[in-house]
């Protein structure tokens, strides 16, 4: 039943279209990353760019959260029931994302790639990855307790609309964040990790530590 769903129900086109943009938006920033990597590493361009792309992380993520709010927004009014709680469920989900968004841009003002240390900018760098890594890990349980509201509601028939509906919802966003943070985190590898080596390799005195790469 909820392998059917998946295919065929019409609330997928916001994940097909949410998934569509983020490979748009992506596949840019991994064709200008590529070009770097064949030049002599710099520090700060190397801090810079992973200042840029968690900047369009943020930018990402609230544009998305947005558009789905202002969708949801009004759709909501027209709904009935399991729709509505589908678009209930996206209001709520994408306020929190908002809120993600908003706090992670303003965490960036604190930050000043020009005036990094080597050793800073690699515990950054590394630190980015794990936080992408993390984040799909739970993208994974979102997608899980979706799927499980989704079977419960054949359990409750007085609640299946909200079981359902919130279910559905919860699926979806789990789905588009898991590949948000998927496709990141391998952004952040391919173009990161060659210059971060190379950076280590031209420092005289070495980083002192072992920097594991993930």
């Amino acid at each position: 039943m909820a392998v059917s769903w998946l295919i065929n129900n019409p609330f997928m086109s916001y994940l097909r279209m949410a998934l569509c943009t983020l490979a748009a938006t992506l596949a840019g920033r991994a064709t200008h990353a590529q070009t770097p990597t064949a030049l002599p590493a710099d520090r700060l361009a190397f801090s810079q760019q992973r200042y840029n792309h968690t900047r369009t992380l943020g930018l990402s993520l609230g544009g998305y959260a947005l558009a789905n709010m202002a969708v949801s927004g009004l759709a909501i009014g027209q709904a009935e029931g399991e729709a509505k709680y589908f678009h209930q469920m996206n209001l709520y989900w994408n306020a929190v994302n908002l809120g993600i968004a908003g706090v992670g841009l303003l965490g960036l003002r604190k930050q000043h790639p020009d005036t990094e240390t080597l050793g800073k900018a690699v515990q950054k760098h590394e630190a980015m990855k794990r936080t992408l890594l993390f984040n799909a890990g739970l993208d994974v349980a979102y997608i899980a307790g979706g799927l499980y509201l989704t079977e419960r509601a054949n359990s409750r028939p007085d609640q299946a609309d909200k079981l359902r509906g919130y279910g559905k919802a919860v699926m979806v966003q789990g789905a588009f964040l898991l590949a948000f943070d998927v496709v990141n985190y391998f952004i952040f590898k391919k173009r990161g990790d060659p210059q971060q080596i190379q950076l280590i390799g031209q420092s005289p005195l070495g980083m002192g530590v072992v920097v594991p790469i993930r």
